[in-house]
């Protein structure tokens, strides 16, 4: 019987941080063909076109990086997998360095995008009252925020600390 689906790789082994190539065909599953990613601690899938490829960077694995091909195949589940060892380098290489450092901070930012977006819609659905209420507990907090970090008079503050302490000694 013939191979239904195929799944490739260009690297069997790969260091960490490493960019591997995968492609894959399968010609008799169009619109049901998943492509996951399992490192061990995190687990990714995306939902692929019949053949294509990508390339990836090998992330951090306990040794192995394993990557499926599932698709419905007549009503039935089909699986590819290929088993990628890999050797973890404690140096990382600087271009890994900055596509994690990119990752994170388009992470922050579409997170921030999110909360900025929370609370326009969340302002815009507060009654007026509601809004002048806010608005004075937050003067409120601002003057007490400013009001703990200005230095005090040294006038005032001279006089408070002229306490002395007397040590006796018991015989």
């Amino acid at each position: 019987m013939k191979k239904q689906m195929t799944l490739e790789t260009d690297k069997r082994k790969a260091k960490e941080g490493e960019y591997i190539d995968i492609r894959w065909d399968c010609p008799v599953c169009p619109d049901s063909l998943i492509l996951i990613f399992d490192s061990g601690h995190k687990t990714d899938k995306i939902v692929v076109s019949d053949s294509g490829s990508t390339r990836i960077a090998v992330p951090n694995c306990n040794g192995k990086f394993i990557i499926r091909l599932v698709a419905g195949i007549g009503g039935k589940k089909a699986t590819q997998e290929i088993k990628v060892r890999v050797a973890n380098n404690r140096k990382v290489s600087p271009a890994a360095q900055r596509n994690r450092l990119r990752l994170w901070v388009e992470k922050i930012h579409a997170g921030w995008c999110v909360f900025r977006a929370q609370m326009k819609y969340w302002w815009l659905s507060q009654k007026k009252w509601q809004k002048a209420l806010w608005i004075a507990i937050l003067a409120l907090w601002l003057g007490l925020l400013l009001f703990s970090i200005v230095k005090p008079d040294p006038i005032i503050s001279s006089s408070c600390n002229n306490q002395t302490a007397y040590i006796t000694e018991y015989k």
